[in-house]
């Protein structure tokens, strides 16, 4: 196993064992997540991981919109059971590591709101 993919793993047990209540629930400014860069998990009360990314600042990418929110919304989950875990990475790893560290999150969780919508022909 390679450093990043320990350290990912590493990461992935953060976002997916940090408990529910101490995620940062679904708001309109989000004023409660932090504006550090880091990987972060949208992950829904019951059914665990729905979204994982990354972002230089964790607010300001949900306070723009999110198509992980719009996606759960269309699935009808109540949005009292949708929050977001988030995992800060200091800076120069963030620039160094941050696409290596998501693509192996995603590779061992497959979360499904990461799925590509198929192009029309």
């Amino acid at each position: 196993m390679t450093d990043a993919e320990a350290q990912a793993l590493t990461i992935l047990n953060a976002l997916t064992e940090v408990p529910f209540s101490e995620c940062v629930p679904i708001s309109r400014d989000f004023a409660e997540m932090t504006t550090r860069p880091g990987i972060y998990a949208v992950r829904h009360r019951t059914e665990g991981l729905l979204y994982v990314g990354k972002a230089q600042d964790i607010k300001e990418r949900f306070r723009g919109g999110h198509k992980a929110l719009t996606w759960s919304w269309l699935a009808d989950y109540d949005h009292r059971d949708v929050a977001i875990a988030s995992h800060a990475i200091d800076f120069m790893q963030w620039r160094a590591l941050s696409s290596e560290l998501e693509r192996i999150i995603l590779q061992a969780s497959k979360p499904p709101f990461n799925a590509r919508i198929p192009m029309r022909d």
